[in-house]
């Protein structure tokens, strides 16, 4: 129900403007928000090549925009370094993305030194799956063994949080990997192989500054590829240290609208959920629309995001 119908919200929604949201570590690099649907290639300095790589609907979520990437051979990138968040050689970043996979595909996704990679060999840390593997298996590339090593294994349809820790200084790798939503990571979450190796040397790129994020996939003859592979919320820590902060929590609990920012147009989608009973401006879960709940508005529109 809706309780005394939005008395006393408008003094308290008409202060959030004069107030900036608050800065974190994490940089927003790609949340698809502000792209079309349909095809990627052109949209928000993406180049995508030999397939039908799209920005579409969550299938969890219709009110989120993510990245689409079918089972067909393709290469899809965007620069880094336009974004101001290439990787240069010597230092360490943060890596986070959300990846969700319906069934399995032959895919890799990562970093590269090139501006315009095209071959699995262009990637320095790697991280993917081969739809030869009767499961859905996550594997990194690490070129100590010069071969891919399996992980993980995935539940389809499932979203996952990834965390790669990347190290330009000594060209090495880790991934830390859950599905608990905005959660942060723990050291529990590290993955590694069967035999216990959880740091994976790069494909390629040693000496190199990361310019590029890169997704490749391949249709192939080894198995049969069923896919799609879904992305989406990729974020690059702008310094060397080392967090395994969820940055979905950390940055954007009062972005209503999916689009990356705290502005008017949350507070326009937050009075027009409250006034209609959507369950969206239900900010404290007790199906009763009051000021708690536009309290609860207010310090999320307050957390901000990059």
């Amino acid at each position: 129900m809706i309780a005394s119908r939005f008395a006393g919200a408008p003094t308290l929604l008409a202060g959030l403007l004069a107030c900036g949201p608050a800065s974190a570590q994490w940089s927003l690099f790609e949340n698809f928000e502000n792209d079309a649907l349909g095809l990627i290639d052109g949209q928000d300095g993406w180049d995508s090549a030999g397939g039908d790589n799209s920005v579409a609907v969550d299938p969890l979520d219709p009110l989120n925009r993510v990245a689409l990437i079918p089972s067909s051979s393709s290469t899809l990138y965007r620069s880094l370094s336009d974004a101001g968040l290439a990787v240069p050689d010597g230092t360490a970043r943060t890596l986070f993305f959300r990846l969700r996979v319906a069934e399995k595909q032959t895919f890799s996704v990562g970093l590269s030194h090139l501006l315009h990679p095209r071959e699995y060999s262009d990637f320095a840390p790697e991280i993917g799956m081969a739809n030869s593997t009767p499961n859905l298996d996550l594997r990194a590339w690490d070129d100590d063994g010069g071969n891919y090593e399996n992980i993980a294994q995935l539940d389809s349809g499932t979203w996952y949080n990834l965390w790669v820790r990347v190290e330009t200084d000594t060209n090495t790798f880790a991934i830390w990997m859950h599905s608990r939503a905005s959660e942060d990571a723990t050291t529990d979450d590290r993955l590694a192989t069967i035999t216990g190796n959880d740091l994976f040397a790069f494909r390629a790129g040693d000496a190199s500054s990361l310019v590029s994020f890169y997704v490749k996939t391949s249709g192939g003859a080894s198995g049969t590829n069923f896919g799609p592979v879904y992305l989406d919320d990729i974020f690059l820590e702008r310094s060397d240290a080392f967090t395994l902060a969820n940055p979905l929590a950390e940055v954007c609990p009062g972005d209503l609208n999916h689009d990356g920012l705290v502005d008017l147009a949350d507070i326009t989608v937050f009075v027009d959920a409250f006034l209609s009973a959507d369950p969206l401006a239900d900010r404290r879960p007790d199906n009763i629309y009051d000021l708690a709940d536009v309290t609860a508005f207010i310090s999320a529109f307050l957390a901000g995001c990059p």
